[in-house]
């Protein structure tokens, strides 16, 4: 019988981070990484059990995919294998992609169930004690959403002073936003793709639980950057989508204030297929393994 392990996808929300390794027992993973690089998220994190030759491939075609996503540490254990929480939905679209077309492997899964203390249980906290710190972490995460939506109008109003010297142009379909720069390489150098995408990562925690929201992609082709960013709907069903949408609504107003193009932008600049330009990378890195 062909010996199985894991891929994992740890969320590390102290430091914002993904890490994507493989491992034979998570929870013994986990334990270790702790030490380094703070809690796990138990609940936002992913895995996928398969043959050991199967984990390996999909691990390092990971690395290689995702590589402008790394985020460097100068020591820890597994630090090389640490990313922008940006990018766990391209990781997420790259696995899904593998298992449809691999019927010998399962769907990737939400979730890391947490394993049962061996020893005796803590004693219970005081109830008003873990009451009040939900209380405090709802409203600091408010206070934290705010400021994100200030830096994202801040963003818009420089776009709105700068669109003589600045080619973008941006489109709303249904619910998203797409927003294209066009910038040759020794500007794109200059742009901070993880710093701005953070913009779009929310934290939010209150007393019915704790979600990461990231709303914002990236692709870019030849001399054009796009960012997709995906707004709050009705359709959402999550407690957090009210929040989320009174800022959003008032960011999308300010936004239609600017011009839908900029007169720096002398010719339209092309929408971008997500799909398509991460086909043409995993077919290329496939054509380059063999």
């Amino acid at each position: 019988m062909t010996d199985t392990t894991n891929l994992y996808l740890l969320i590390f929300p102290e430091r914002r981070v993904v890490k994507i390794g493989k491992a034979d027992d998570i929870h013994n993973r986990i334990q270790t990484l702790r030490r380094w690089w703070g809690e796990a998220d138990y609940g936002a994190s992913y895995h996928l059990s398969a043959t050991q030759d199967v984990i390996f491939k999909l691990e390092k075609s990971l690395h290689f995919l995702l590589s402008q996503y790394a985020v460097p540490f100068s020591e820890g254990d597994g630090r090389s294998e640490l990313f922008s929480v940006a990018a766990l939905e391209i990781a997420l679209k790259h696995i899904d992609l593998y298992c449809s077309s691999a019927s010998e492997v399962s769907q990737v899964k939400k979730g890391i169930p947490i394993p049962l203390p061996i020893s005796s249980p803590p004693r219970r906290r005081n109830k008003n004690t873990v009451l009040l710190r939900k209380a405090r972490a709802m409203a600091q995460g408010v206070t934290q959403i705010a400021e994100q939506f200030l830096r994202i109008d801040r963003l818009l109003i420089v776009l709105f002073r700068k669109q003589a010297r600045i080619a973008y142009q941006y489109d709303i379909v249904g619910h998203y936003v797409y927003f294209r720069l066009r910038m040759p390489d020794v500007m794109r150098s200059n742009i901070d793709s993880d710093s701005i995408m953070s913009y779009f990562s929310f934290d939010i925690e209150d007393f019915s639980g704790r979600c990461g929201i990231n709303s914002c992609s990236v692709t870019g082709v030849g001399d054009v950057v796009q960012f997709r960013i995906r707004l709050p709907s009705a359709e959402d069903i999550s407690p957090w989508r009210e929040l989320l949408s009174y800022f959003s609504c008032q960011s999308e107003l300010l936004l239609k204030k600017i011009p839908q193009r900029s007169s720096a932008a002398t010719s339209p600049i092309p929408l971008l297929d997500e799909s398509k330009v991460w086909n043409n990378i995993l077919s290329h890195y496939e054509e380059s393994e063999r």
